[in-house]
C-alpha cells in the first residue's frame, strides 16, 4: 500500500494554527515516550483538538512523526546560509551548517526523540523516513556546497555526496558512540562552535585543492 504523505488525505491543512498546535504536542509526547506508546488519541489530549481534526491534518503516525522530525530539520535549514552564496569564504558555510546539525541532532537525541523509534526490522522504513527527513537533508544541502566548491576549484572530490558524508562525520566525531550508549549532554554554542571548526578544518586539508587550510 502507498505511504502517505505527512499532509491529509484529503488536501492541504486548512487551519495552520491547529497544524503547528498538532506537530508541537506530538513533539512534546515523542520526546518523551516510546514510537509505539504515543497514540493519536494522546496526540490530540495534548494538542487540545478532536481526534478527527488530527487525522484531518495526517493520515496516520508515521506521517504525523515524520512532520515532527521535518519542523526540527526545517528550523535548522531556516538559519543556514544559502547553498549559492558567494558572499562567504567555504569555511563559514560549512561551519554555520556544522553548527545547526550538531544542535539539532544533539537536542533531538537529548529530548529523546529518536531514541523513541522503534528498532524491529519491519520498522527500517519508519526509521529510513527518520533520517531522509532530518540528517539526510543536511548533507543534501552540504553535497550542493560541496560541488559548488568543486566547480569553482576550491576542492578536489570524487562524489559531492560521499565528502558531504564525510564532513559531518568529522562534525560528529564519537557523538554517534554518545548516542548508541545513551550519554549524548546537551553542549555549549562554544563547545558545538569548537567542534565544528575542528571538523572543518580538517575537511578543508583534505579536500582543499592546495591541501592547506584556507585563511580565516
Amino acid at each position: 500500500m502507498q505511504k502517505s504523505s505527512p499532509e491529509s488525505r484529503v488536501g492541504r491543512p486548512k487551519d495552520a494554527a491547529k497544524h503547528t498546535s498538532i506537530v508541537e504536542a506530538a513533539k512534546r509526547l515523542f520526546s518523551g515516550q516510546r514510537y509505539d506508546t504515543v497514540t493519536m488519541e494522546a496526540v490530540a489530549a495534548e494538542a487540545g483538538v478532536s481526534k478527527m481534526t488530527v487525522y484531518s491534518h495526517f493520515s496516520d503516525k508515521e506521517a504525523l512523526f515524520e512532520a515532527v522530525v521535518r519542523d526540527v530539520s526545517d528550523r535548522m535549514l531556516q538559519v543556514l546560509p544559502p547553498a549559492s552564496s558567494e558572499n562567504l569564504p567555504l569555511r563559514e558555510r560549512l561551519s554555520a551548517i556544522g553548527a545547526a546539525f550538531l544542535k539539532t541532532i544533539v537536542s533531538v537525541h537529548v529530548a529523546g526523540m529518536a531514541h523513541a523509534l522503534p528498532t524491529g526490522r519491519q520498522d527500517l522504513p519508519l526509521r529510513t523516513r527518520f533520517y531522509d527527513a532530518g540528517p539526510g537533508r543536511t548533507v543534501a544541502v552540504l553535497a550542493g556546497i560541496i560541488s559548488e566548491a568543486a566547480a569553482r576549484n576550491e576542492l578536489i572530490v570524487d562524489s559531492p555526496e560521499l565528502a558531504a558524508h564525510d564532513l559531518v562525520s568529522l562534525w560528529a566525531g564519537d557523538l554517534h558512540a554518545r548516542i548508541l550508549f545513551g550519554v549524548v549532554k546537551r553542549a555549549t554554542d562554544r563547545e558545538i562552535k569548537e567542534r565544528t571548526r575542528r571538523g572543518t578544518d580538517v575537511f578543508l586539508r583534505a579536500f582543499g585543492k592546495t591541501g592547506k587550510r584556507e585563511s580565516s
